[in-house]
């Protein structure tokens, strides 16, 4: 990394005050950055850590008399520093436009422009892939497969057969999206598999986490809307839609068929059982389960969930039973 200080502030725009010369090696918190680096504080409670950072300059939201070295004043300093990161590990973590000697890819897949693959990795038939696609070691495409132009699939990332992948996608190492729903007729006593054909479609601006799971429908499609964020090991099983700009923390499991609205978070270590409908703009608290549907802009918590105030006062209930326990054993004993 090499910029002045005058084409950070092309980057991420603000004001420049100070030396628009500087030059910026690194980028790093704003205690630990030394000589060279850049960094940022969001806020006044952190000006004096600034005073006493040795970055060459600072992002912040204002101008600091007392700061004697190079500033750049912006409204949303934190902002402004995580569009710097964007382009910082561009440049860092970009693989090289190419395709690796050891890849296998079929003669009917159809790539775009700029595409780096792997060692490694395997596409079947009829895949179609979009420009600046980059594949790391080990990715397995399934036939008639598409993905979207910009999307980065990292290590070991199996993609099943005529999944559907949207445009600026990150996949993290060792997901597995489309393979078979938990599909089952019970008779006489035993487990006949119900063939799962349908598909999975992500949206655009989508990332998956590490050992995330996103299960293929049995008929028509598992969809993942346009900006959905999914943390590392969550489930998502057979049919579940989930809509717009979610986010799944760590360990969400989906079961099947589930209805999960827009702008819904659902924290670490949540169940949302199957055909459950979860509305837009609902807040689920960390190890919840969810058994019924819910109102959109419902907030809840516990299992079963339930209105997080209500929970609260369980909470606080649940505390104080050795101490009520212990009081009625003095009543009963007194009364007798």
């Amino acid at each position: 990394m090499k910029f002045t200080l005058n084409e950070i502030e092309s980057i991420i725009g603000g004001k420049i005050i100070g030396n628009g010369d500087t030059c910026i090696t690194g980028i790093a918190g704003v205690e630990v950055a030394k000589e060279g680096d850049i960094t940022f504080i969001r806020n006044d409670t952190l000006i004096q850590q600034a005073l006493a950072s040795q970055a060459s300059a600072i992002i912040l939201h204002r101008v600091i008399q007392a700061l004697k070295k190079p500033q750049i004043v912006i409204e949303n300093p934190y902002h402004a520093f995580t569009r710097l990161m964007e382009v910082v590990a561009r440049e860092r973590y970009k693989r090289p436009a190419g395709i690796h000697p050891t890849a296998i890819i079929s003669k009917t897949v159809t790539m775009g422009e700029g595409c780096s693959v792997g060692a490694h990795v395997v596409i079947e038939d009829s895949v179609i892939i979009g420009r600046n696609v980059t594949m790391y070691p080990n990715t397995f495409i399934g036939k008639e497969s598409r993905i979207g132009d910009n999307t980065t699939i990292y290590a070991n990332v199996s993609l099943r057969e005529n999944t559907l992948v949207g445009k600026r996608v990150i996949i993290h190492c060792n997901s597995v999206i489309g393979d078979d729903g938990f599909g089952y007729l019970q008779m006489e006593k035993r487990h006949i598999k119900i063939p799962q054909i349908g598909m999975v479609e992500i949206g655009d601006d989508v990332e998956i986490g590490a050992m995330v799971t996103i299960c293929r429908a049995a008929l028509d499609k598992t969809s993942i809307g346009n900006g959905v964020k999914i943390d590392n090991h969550s489930h998502i099983a057979h049919n579940v839609t989930i809509g717009d700009n979610t986010m799944l923390i760590a360990y969400a499991k989906i079961a099947g068929s589930a209805r999960i609205g827009k702008n819904v978070l659902i924290a670490e270590d949540v169940g949302i059982t199957d055909h459950v409908s979860v509305g837009d703009n609902c807040i689920v608290g960390g190890g919840s389960n969810v058994y019924k549907s819910l109102e959109a802009g419902s907030m809840v918590w516990g299992s079963p969930a339930k209105p997080i105030t209500e929970e609260k006062r369980i909470q606080v209930l649940i505390k104080k039973l050795p101490e009520m326990y212990s009081a009625i054993k003095r009543l009963v004993k007194t009364s007798q």
